[in-house]
């Protein structure tokens, strides 16, 4: 395997369809309510925010191991080249090349802010220290804390920024539209931390399902899940959300059948799964703002 391919996979590339969704869905939500869309801030917006995802995802594995973490045989290990562990890069290079996409994404950010204020900096900013202290000190996602940090990163700030550059406007009609999707991410890592909850408790870190046990984290990891279209529900009466954001109903029998297995016994690929629920809501999310933009109701 090259060296280019392993870097790459050390970005962990197939969890970027999550960051796709929340921009793509910013993006087509601002089209519907502001009537505004311009496709090169929307590129610049995907590529500047996936490259700081990407950093997370690497910073993530350097904090890991520094914190002993990640070992010969954790969960993270079992599905991917873990770009440490197997001795392919030093903690230093991995350290070296997540820095390296931060300060690529927040190069995207000042440029960004050029066209439009500061406050797209200041933005991204918000989300560098979110996946700096995920992992590194103080280590929120060891204090339980890892869902809110998702859902914040995911949701809420990833639709404002999004919105801000397509529009200059700062609104919180955008933070309101990203709760559904936003508990969705969430609940991806709540399936990771379910799956993998005695080997965190062995290597002490305290995450959100370690702290509430099995039973608590399956009912917290259910609450994310259906939570996600009483949210859609609630939203469409408040006039927040078109009424074409009732597709994502269709994706209900997936939600609850996940729910069902889940309480019946966790399974090895529960992130891939959940992320795929969570992929399918948001194409539907996407595709109700679309519809609503050609054919208001």
């Amino acid at each position: 395997m090259s060296r280019l391919k392993m870097w790459l996979i050390a970005t962990r590339p197939w969890s970027f369809v999550m960051t796709f969704v929340s921009i793509t869905g910013a993006a087509a939500y601002t089209y519907t309510r502001f009537h505004v869309f311009n496709p090169l801030y929307y590129v610049a917006v995907l590529v500047g925010v996936t490259l700081l995802h990407a950093a997370a995802n690497v910073l993530n594995d350097y904090y890991d191991t520094v914190r002993g973490v990640d070992v010969p045989g954790a969960p993270t290990t079992l599905y991917r080249p873990h770009p440490i562990l197997t001795g392919f890069a030093t903690p230093q290079q991995v350290r070296n090349f997540g820095l390296a996409l931060m300060a690529g994404g927040l190069a995207i950010a000042v440029a960004l802010a050029l066209v439009r204020t500061l406050v797209v900096v200041l933005l991204a900013l918000v989300g560098v220290v979110l996946l700096l202290t995920y992992s590194g000190p103080p280590g929120y996602k060891y204090r339980a804390l890892g869902e809110l940090g998702v859902f914040l990163g995911w949701g809420v700030f990833m639709w404002l920024g999004t919105c801000y550059v397509m529009t200059g406007v700062l609104a919180l009609d955008p933070a309101a539209a990203s709760v559904p999707l936003g508990m969705l991410v969430s609940a991806v890592l709540t399936a990771n931390n379910l799956r993998d909850i005695e080997f965190d408790r062995s290597r002490g870190a305290v995450t959100l399902a370690v702290l509430l046990g099995r039973e608590r984290g399956l009912a917290f990891y259910a609450a994310e899940i259906l939570g996600a279209y009483a949210a859609t529900v609630l939203l469409i009466l408040l006039r927040a959300l078109p009424l074409h954001s009732l597709l994502v109903l269709l994706t209900l029998p997936q939600a609850v059948g996940l729910v069902r297995r889940f309480r019946s016994s966790i399974p090895e690929n529960a992130d891939p799964l959940t992320a795929q629920l969570a992929q399918n809501f948001g194409v539907l999310y996407i595709l109700g703002f679309l519809l609503q933009g050609l054919l208001p109701l």
